[in-house]
């Protein structure tokens, strides 16, 4: 996906040592490595990619919700969007940020009850949740040409424009004199003592007393050079984007099958919420006890593919083969393919929705891989058997509006600070005690 133009400033010089390396230059790593180059500490970004954000987290929808989070995330939801409040002041950018909430709506009655249960597991925390009858849904978005039955909203949630909000981390990164290293592959992790003491790339090799691993889908195979296994696997969700139409709503939504907002460009970004394309693998082999189950149960909703992919992941496993040798260069940028099909049929669900859409053409498409745990839930964790790791993944495509949150608690772990919010739900270790439930899913 086409990038914005980034302005150009004198590269600093490769490291010999910093006090924090972090794999990965999406919302995670670049969230995590503002807030401790904002405390003063030497961070470095190690980012495969030419340029920042140039997978997932920079080809998702854009949601900042609480709305519809398992229970278990929304702590750590509610400081990431108290955050963004202050989001653009604070990255002196404009993010695209609109806070006209989040809703979802139903034209199956038996729907609202899920809505009812969640509103409550959302009291503790203060959330405001309103469910709404159709009426309401139609008075908070008119221009609807269709009727539901009913629907949840959560006002104080929001959104903002991906392809814009980690490369703002980036650029506060550098003017608080950290680094972010682009086109630098890491080839591999050291330790001494069962400490880490830093990581091996392909333009030298940097000491660290910390490493943060945020690769995203490719977390499992860097833990795997130590011996760690990360149940991981990753869908294919296909987004598109329309050309600009007259203002319908700052409200990001969801139906049963779509889910779409309207930018402050006037254009549309929406995806599909019933099918997603899974390309399988040998990983996919590997972990497939931990998803068998969930896969078993919504078979309906996950299309599996067997071809190109899984050729790729086959070649990159051959001894002696360079993709071996160097295996998250391999892909600089992931690329999948979107689904037209499907594309094709999620436009025209959205051109039937309102009036204003009746007509609205494509402007581009693309698709994006969502790395996800057996639970859903992220991994957070820097007791993982190795003294000065942290891993930090698993974000199911929940990354983006979770980002400054997580890259917040994340920073403080990696400064020697205990979390502010709880973090045991989502130690790596959950998946071998085998305590841990099926997704919680409410969209």
């Amino acid at each position: 996906m086409a990038q914005r133009p980034r302005k150009k400033t004198k590269a600093a010089a490769f490291p010999d040592h910093v006090d924090v390396a972090i794999i990965g230059g999406g919302i995670i790593g670049c969230a995590t490595a503002y807030y401790l180059a904002k405390s003063g500490v030497d961070v470095a970004v190690f980012e495969k990619s030419h340029g920042v954000a140039q997978e997932q987290s920079g080809r998702n929808w854009g949601f900042v919700r609480q709305l519809g989070r398992d229970p278990e995330e929304l702590p750590l939801m509610i400081h990431a969007n108290r955050l963004w409040q202050g989001l653009e002041k604070e990255l002196r950018a404009d993010l695209g940020w609109q806070q006209g909430g989040i809703m979802g709506m139903t034209d199956d009655e038996s729907a609202m009850s899920a809505y009812e249960q969640w509103q409550e597991a959302a009291k503790p925390h203060d959330v405001e949740t309103r469910i709404l009858t159709g009426q309401a849904v139609h008075d908070l978005l008119p221009g609807m040409s269709r009727q539901w039955a009913g629907g949840i909203y959560v006002p104080t949630d929001g959104n903002a424009d991906p392809e814009k909000v980690t490369h703002a981390f980036a650029d506060a990164i550098r003017r608080k004199k950290g680094r972010v290293i682009t086109n630098c592959s890491v080839l591999g992790l050291e330790t001494k003592a069962g400490a880490i003491c830093g990581l091996s790339t392909d333009r030298g090799f940097v000491t660290a007393d910390t490493v943060v691993v945020a690769a995203g889908a490719w977390t499992s195979k860097v833990l795997s050079w130590l011996n760690i296994d990360l149940p991981q696997m990753r869908v294919r969700g296909t987004v598109g984007r329309t050309l600009p139409t007259s203002r319908v709503s700052d409200i990001a939504a969801w139906t049963p099958h779509l889910g779409f907002v309207q930018r402050k460009d006037g254009c549309f970004t929406f995806s599909g919420l019933d099918v997603s394309d899974f390309d399988i693998s040998l990983d996919a082999i590997k972990f497939a006890r931990y998803y068998l189950p969930t896969f078993m149960k919504h078979r309906d909703m996950v299309q599996l593919r067997f071809g190109h992919p899984f050729l790729l992941d086959l070649l990159g496993r051959i001894p002696g083969s360079n993709a071996m040798a160097d295996p998250l260069r391999r892909a600089r940028i992931s690329e999948p393919m979107p689904n037209s099909r499907q594309l094709n049929r999620n436009l025209k669900e959205l051109q039937g929705l309102f009036d204003a859409t009746d007509k609205i053409s494509l402007k581009k498409a693309w698709g994006g891989h969502i790395e996800m745990t057996p639970d859903m839930l992220p991994v957070i964790d820097g007791e993982v058997g190795v003294s000065g790791l942290i891993v930090v993944t698993g974000l199911s495509g929940h990354g983006f509006g979770m980002g400054p949150g997580v890259g917040n608690v994340v920073a403080g772990m990696a400064a020697g600070e205990e979390p502010s919010v709880n973090l045991n739900a989502f130690r790596l270790s959950r998946f071998a005690e085998g305590d841990w439930d099926e997704p919680y899913n409410l969209i």
